[in-house]
């Protein structure tokens, strides 16, 4: 009867500690991120600087490659980017405002950590670490930014919703 019970609860524990074990990271499902998402403003918070009046992220992704072209208007500036990022920890480099940036990202379970460093307009070095986070209904793309100068560092949040197809 004491063996019985010994084998159980070795049993028991044997499976319990499978199902918690921690997954490699290759196994872990990816998130994907494509689609046209467009900014929802009440929802973004870019704590007290300009707020754009429009944010458009036209998002191609096919792990780990992950191309994102952005439109932004404020007033009656409008300006575009295109940005390459690789999801596998590969060092990407981009121009971002018209500065040189290297991006990295990686994955923090379904969530995508992008850090990126470069330069103010002023020179000073800048740490933009971006967390992409995609509701679980796949219709809301929240991006929390923590910025890092030597000025100090701030958090922003941009909040995007997904556009149907056409």
């Amino acid at each position: 009867m004491l063996r019985r019970q010994c084998l159980f609860l070795f049993t028991l524990t044997a499976i319990v500690s499978n199902a918690q074990a921690p997954r490699t990271p290759g196994a872990l499902p990816k998130t994907d991120y494509s689609g046209r998402w467009r900014m929802v403003k009440d929802q973004s918070d870019f704590h007290g600087f300009k707020q754009p009046d429009m944010i458009i992220r036209i998002v191609d992704h096919h792990d780990p490659a992950m191309n994102v072209h952005t439109i932004q208007t404020t007033g009656q500036k409008t300006i575009t980017s295109d940005i390459t990022y690789f999801t596998d920890g590969s060092i990407t480099k981009n121009i971002i405002n018209g500065r040189e940036a290297e991006s990295k990202c990686y994955w923090d379970g379904p969530v995508l950590v992008v850090r990126t460093s470069m330069k103010t307009s002023t020179g000073e070095d800048e740490l933009v670490t971006d967390r992409w986070q995609l509701s679980p209904d796949k219709h809301t793309l929240t991006i929390d930014s923590h910025i890092e100068t030597e000025k100090g560092a701030v958090d922003m949040k941009l909040v995007m919703a997904r556009e149907q197809s056409r």
